[in-house]
Parts: C-alpha cells; sequence; structure tokens
C-alpha cells in the first residue's frame, strides 16, 4: 500500500511518516500510543531530529498496518544515501561563481554532469571562455586531461581559438 514511498530517495522519513499519519486520520499522540513509542520521540522523527532505529520502524509499521519490514528505516536510509550522494557530486564540478551563464547559454548549467560531459565543456570552454572560466576547468580536470581531449577533437571549428587558450593556459601547442 504504501511501496511507492520507498522510491522517493529525495523525501525524508519523516515528512513520508507525516504524510502517512495525515492520510490515517491519526495524530501524533495517538500513533505514540498505539506504537509504544513516545509522543516526542514520535515529533522528532517527523521534524527529521532523530533517526528511526530498527526497533521503532517495526513498532510504526505494527501500528500503522505496515506490511513491508522495517519500512521506514529503509527509507531513512534511502534518504541518507541520497544526501550523502548529492554532498559528494558536489565535488564533483568545478566553482560554479568563475563561470559567466552566456557560456552555458544553451543549457542548464545547475545539471551538468561534469564528468560525464567532460569533453564537450572542455571543448566550450577553450573555445569562448573568458580566463577565470579556463583556469577554473583547469584546476578541475587538470592538465592531462585537458589536453588529452583537446587533442582528440578533429572538427576545425572554432579550432584557432582552442589552440590560443592551450597554448596561453597549458603552454601546450597542438600541431597543425
Amino acid at each position: 500500500m504504501y511501496e511507492q514511498y520507498l522510491t522517493y530517495h529525495h523525501i525524508p522519513c519523516g515528512a513520508i511518516l507525516d504524510r502517512i499519519i495525515t492520510k490515517e486520520h491519526l495524530s501524533q499522540r495517538e500513533l505514540a500510543l498505539r506504537s509504544e513509542i513516545p509522543y516526542q520521540r514520535i515529533n522528532d522523527f517527523i521534524a527529521n531530529r532523530r533517526r528511526i532505529s530498527p526497533e521503532n520502524s517495526l513498532k510504526l509499521e505494527r501500528a500503522l498496518g505496515v506490511e513491508y519490514q522495517c519500512f521506514f528505516y529503509q527509507i531513512q536510509t534511502n534518504h541518507e544515501i541520497y544526501l550523502a550522494t548529492m554532498r559528494f557530486s558536489e565535488k564533483l564540478q568545478p566553482d560554479m561563481s568563475k563561470y559567466r551563464k552566456t557560456l552555458f547559454w544553451d543549457t542548464d548549467s545547475s545539471t551538468l554532469d561534469w564528468q560525464r560531459n567532460s569533453e564537450w565543456i572542455i571543448r566550450r570552454v577553450f573555445e569562448y571562455g573568458n580566463q577565470s572560466e579556463i583556469e577554473e576547468t583547469i584546476r578541475f580536470y587538470g592538465k592531462t586531461k585537458i589536453i588529452n581531449i583537446l587533442q582528440g577533437i578533429k572538427d576545425s571549428w572554432n579550432l584557432q581559438n582552442r589552440n590560443d587558450n592551450a597554448e596561453k593556459y597549458l603552454s601546450y601547442e597542438f600541431e597543425d
């Protein structure tokens, strides 16, 4: 009945618990009585001030008639994994304050995958970027990766800009 909540990784467990008790027309106090968990602890779960243990998850499931074992604990774990992934992925992109919005005018720069799209990003920066953008790209990707990517571009579009910037910022000359 509530299995769909297991796929909502971006929603904290407390919000899902609150949604379920609202749908069941239960108060936090009534849930506390049914589950034999102190009211303040229920309130802390819903406010995401306290983690739900496997034992409390089982009590909540029994009180709410949820058939999935460790349901709330699993939701909480999924959300924690989601948050960790988000924190990790933030480290997988450069300092965005160094880039002008116009450099990536044709895409939403907040959704760029800086690893998967590295070739396209490096090419764009070396063709149209300013000093700050090029330097940040070099800091983020490293000279070796950038040189390898730029060497692999066979298209002559904006070749002169790419080569000039590579020579200026990477101290590297490409053969024509």
